[in-house]
């Protein structure tokens, strides 16, 4: 056990300056008698004089102390004065008005005042009563400028073996010298025995000296510019919400040996290397490059930062430092810590903080224990300046301190961020020349995030493609209806005859194993059998949307380098000048094919092959065509049957482009099933798509967009949404709480069901999905787990996994990994990575999804990376704000995006449809906002619009909503 008698003191140094030097000759003739020297107020203290010239600004620090002795008062009172005498700065008094400027005078003793209140006697609660009297006493007494010596000290004994020291000062005097450190010489002066602790004294003229010269430090005030363009490393959003805060210590006893070596091997202090593993957890934490965290520095015991006596003992300074990454070791990581430390000693005079209140709650705190080598304790109930953050780390040599405000980090993350600190430490205490670079997740929590959530469990899928499941439902069903058109009805047994004879009809004319058929056709009878018969021919199918632009088209067409296209005289127009190939017109040429057999071809088809290639936008404008395999699309429409088909009878409905992956299962799902495909007509008003729907229903289930789901709970009645269904999804862009929520009422409990489905379309549709029950805690509605045989990751660039609650980019494998991009390995090679995590040869998909997993298990989706923004250099997610404006009881909808009216300008801009009846109330929704989000990410201006335009994939369309 470490006692007050077993630790070491340390000798001051001594600084020499002439006395009065620093006072103006007018000044110095005005000194009164008796004082040893005096010297100007530098600029931060004089500004503090100037604004609470009644010193009625208190500052409070204090320790509790465990000592096998008895407290002697005679001893400490001792102490008190060997400190006072070591220190001048504790024998002055401020002189607001008799000179020139405000000034410190220097006299040659000073009586502390020392107050020692006994309650050992009292139980436990009247004695934390009474101490918190005391407490608030201290915080309300002013204190008199002119008197010597500005210090109050008070010990409370509490037991036999503990007491509490109190040291109160006022703000003029604790903005240049620390509480804590004048704490940490009282105690050490105590077990030194008094007047032993110091041999010479310091003086505080240096400090006053160094300060005055900073005015003309050009490079530190360059130095702080600089790194303050850059923003302050926050912690993450939605880890709070919880009253009161945690306080949990991190045990460093078995570390410190291999810190102390890190320490060395890297030329730094023990501090340092605690400073390193904070900046790395937050970084770890989401906090980017070129930002910065604040930090308390002080030179006590650091010969590493250069300065005076006085400051080596007593001065401390919150300093902004630098976030430090790209150090590919630990040792490299501590040595440029190190270096962002020194400068930012160097120029700290040059420091000036923010003016103004600053929120600093969604930010991190990090600073040394002067007094961890002392048998202390934080004083409860005891708030410090670090209070105002979100979370405190106080270091020492053997231990780390978490002070989380419950508001920002919960009293559970909390106790995984003590764990993150604990293993990023052990990692660095185990080699100096490990990865710097990486996460260093704590055991549990890296097996959550790549075992127990991420991965799915596993069906053996077999020899089997979609064909193969088809053509089985129809020999067990061939008088049920297979697809409806209208007034036409194809049982399956007319659905495979028309497929194997146009599979006939397209191998005579270049269709076979390794090509692309195109298929460019309306909702109309022949499609289903046109897609069924590219299979057939061992090809892949090119859905050909004739609503497309024509370059877009031609771009497909060349990339696919299709042989054969099977369209009609309607859409033949569409491809006029855009290809030279073969066309199978299934009008013009009916009778050509209806001569052909009915019988199955020889041609086998295996899931290793390609089942189709669907063209995506490209971030260059270039669309890329995605390469799907059929062990992958069997592998999600058989997931689909439990998931979807099994809600109830009555198949689904087909209303969205072809080129749109979302509504593949809305067509194969039911045909693997027994069910009808109904295809709706079109063009296809989606003013009305609620009435289209109910000629058909119910369904078995829909698959649509969040948009279509919109439209529906404004467009069907309650009875019309309960009997919609068994179930409809919402997939391919954001689902908000609000829409579920909306949807639920409206179709019950006990009506139609409603689920989320997510998937890129590299991926094969969808990989993960979930039924929505209750409207979810967050604003957008959760990804869900993932599907049989595939997995999910949420990773950082480097492929290492984020902690819970951390955004990272969604990475999926398994199954349904695409095979790539067509014609673009650059691409392909750029996003279809090799499974770190998964068995030899597996891939991954980066999505350029923002998600995060939250302590449930629960993936929360937070929208795509690119559509990110930087306002005010802060990285904003526009989905977030969306969301939050559609959590307002008055808007229907929202739609939040950027505009740039001149370069470097950019505004946020929120379109916003109004419930009915309701006006546009930018204040109402400012305030609504304010509640939750920075101000940052409040809109600059919000646009009423009747309806959010909508793409013909039911997807947000940007392009056309005022610009004004």
């Amino acid at each position: 056990m470490t006692t007050l008698d077993s630790v070491p003191s340390q000798p001051p140094d001594e600084a020499d300056i002439e006395p009065f030097a620093l006072l103006s000759p007018r000044d110095r003739r005005i000194v009164p008698a008796g004082a040893l020297d005096g010297y100007p107020l530098p600029e931060v203290q004089a500004d503090l004089v100037e604004e609470d010239g009644a010193f009625t600004r208190v500052d409070l620090d204090g320790r509790r102390v465990t000592d096998p002795a008895p407290f002697s008062p005679e001893r400490f009172a001792e102490a008190v004065r060997a400190v006072v005498r070591t220190h001048e700065l504790l024998r002055t008094s401020v002189d607001p008005s008799g000179g020139t400027e405000p000034c410190h005078l220097v006299h040659p003793d000073a009586a502390i005042p020392l107050a020692v209140h006994d309650h050992r006697s009292v139980d436990e609660a009247k004695r934390e009563a009474m101490s918190a009297a005391l407490l608030d006493a201290e915080r309300v007494t002013p204190f008199d400028p002119a008197a010597p010596g500005p210090l109050r000290l008070t010990v409370i004994l509490e037991t036999e073996q503990t007491w509490t020291l109190l040291v109160a000062a006022p703000r003029a005097l604790t903005s240049v010298a620390d509480p804590a450190g004048i704490l940490a010489e009282l105690l050490r002066a105590y077990r030194a025995g008094g007047s032993a602790a110091v041999a010479t004294g310091t003086r505080h003229a240096p400090c006053v000296a160094a300060a005055l010269d900073a005015a003309a430090d050009f490079d530190g005030a360059d130095h702080w510019t600089g790194l303050l363009t850059g923003t302050s490393c926050a912690l993450p959003g939605g880890w709070g919400g919880a009253p009161g805060s945690t306080e949990l210590t991190v045990d460093l006893t078995d570390l410190s040996a291999g810190l102390r070596a890190l320490a060395a091997a890297a030329g730094a202090s023990p501090a340092t290397v605690l400073l390193a593993a904070h900046q790395t957890v937050l970084r770890v934490l989401g906090a980017e490059p070129g930002g910065y965290t604040e930090a308390t520095l002080t030179p006590d015991g650091r010969p590493d930062l250069a300065g005076t006596g006085c400051e080596r003992l007593l001065h401390r300074v919150t300093l902004p430092l630098p976030l430090v990454t790209g150090a590919a070791t630990w040792r490299g990581l501590v040595a440029r810590v190190a270096e962002a430390e020194r400068v930012a000693w160097t120029h700290r005079h040059a420091y000036r903080p923010p003016a103004g209140p600053v929120d600093r709650s969604q930010h991190a705190h990090f600073a040394w224990d002067t007094a961890a080598d002392l048998p202390v304790a934080a004083v409860p109930g005891l708030p410090t300046d670090e209070a105002a953050y979100g979370l405190r780390v106080t270091a020492g040599p053997d231990r780390l301190r978490l002070r989380a405000a419950g508001a920002t980090v919960n009293a559970s993350h909390a106790r995984r961020l003590a764990a993150h600190y604990r293993e990023v430490l052990a990692a660095m205490a185990a080699d100096p020349d490990g990865d710097a670079e990486g996460t260093h997740l704590p055991a549990g929590e890296r097996r959550a995030v790549l075992v127990d959530w991420a991965v799915a469990g596993t069906v053996d899928r077999g020899e089997v493609t979609a064909v193969d499941l088809i053509r089985a439902q129809a020999r067990s069903t061939p008088d049920r209806v297979a697809v409806r058109v209208g007034d036409v009805r194809l049982t399956y047994r007319d659905l495979i005859r028309r497929a194997d004879r146009l599979t006939h009809h397209l191998l005579d004319h270049g269709a076979g194993p390794g090509t692309l058929v195109g298929v460019c056709l309306g909702r109309t009878p022949d499609l289903v059998p046109a897609l069924l018969a590219a299979w057939q021919t061992g090809a892949g199918y090119l859905p050909l949307d004739p609503e497309l632009p024509p370059e877009r088209l031609r771009h497909m067409l060349d990339a696919a380098d299709t042989p054969v296209v099977v369209t009609s005289t309607a859409q033949q127009p569409t491809l006029t000048g855009l290809y030279d190939g073969t066309l199978v017109l299934v009008d013009t040429d009916a009778a050509a094919i209806a001569a052909r057999p009915d019988t199955p071809v020889d041609v086998s088809v295996r899931p290793s092959d390609l089942a189709y290639v669907i063209f995506t936008s490209g971030s260059t404008g270039r669309p890329k065509g995605v390469m799907v395999e059929h062990a992958g699309l069997v592998n999600y429409l058989l997931w689909t049957v439990d998931a979807y088909a099994a809600h109830g009878p009555g198949g689904a409905p087909v209303f969205s482009s072809i080129s749109f992956d979302l509504g593949i299962p809305n067509i194969f799902t039911p045909l693997i099933t027994g069910e009808p495909v109904h295809l709706l007509p079109e063009p296809l008003d989606t003013a009305d798509l609620g009435a289209h729907l109910l000629t058909g229903a119910p369904y078995s289930f829909i698959k649509m967009t969040p948009g279509h789901l919109d439209l529906l709970t404004w467009q069907l009645t309650a009875e019309q949404a309960r009997g919609l269904a068994g179930i409809v999804i919402a997939a391919g862009d954001s689902f908000t709480r609000a829409l579920a929520a909306r949807w639920l009422e409206l179709a019950g409990r006990h009506g139609t069901k409603v689920a989320t489905e997510y998937g890129p379309t590299e991926i094969t549709i969808g990989n993960s999905g979930q039924r929505i029950s209750e409207p979810p805690a967050t604003e957008l509605v959760p990804l869900g787990a993932p599907i049989v045989n595939t997995t999910m990751y949420v990773l950082t660039e480097r492929l290492d996994p984020v902690p819970v609650g951390v955004p990272g980019e969604v990475y999926i494998g398994g199954l349904g990994v695409a095979r790539g991009y067509l014609g673009r390995p650059d691409l392909t090679a750029e996003r279809f990575l090799r499974d770190p995590y998964g068995p030899p040869g597996s891939r991954l998909y980066r999505s350029g999804d923002l998600a995060r997993w939250l302590p449930d298990g629960t993936l929360e989706f937070l929208g795509r990376i690119d559509n990110q923004v930087k306002i005010r250099g802060y990285r904003v997610e526009l989905g977030e704000i969306q969301a939050r404006l559609t959590a307002h009881p008055h808007v229907r909808d929202a739609v939040v995006i950027a505009r740039e009216p001149s370069p470097g300008e950019k505004r946020l801009v929120a379109y916003l449809v109004l419930a009915a009846g309701q006006p546009l109330d930018p204040a109402a929704l400012r305030a609504h906002l304010t509640a939750d989000l920075p101000d940052y990410m409040i809109p600059a201006a919000f646009v009423a619009i009747d309806h959010i335009p909508l793409t013909t994939n039911g997807k947000v369309d940007a392009r056309a909503l005022p610009t004004r």
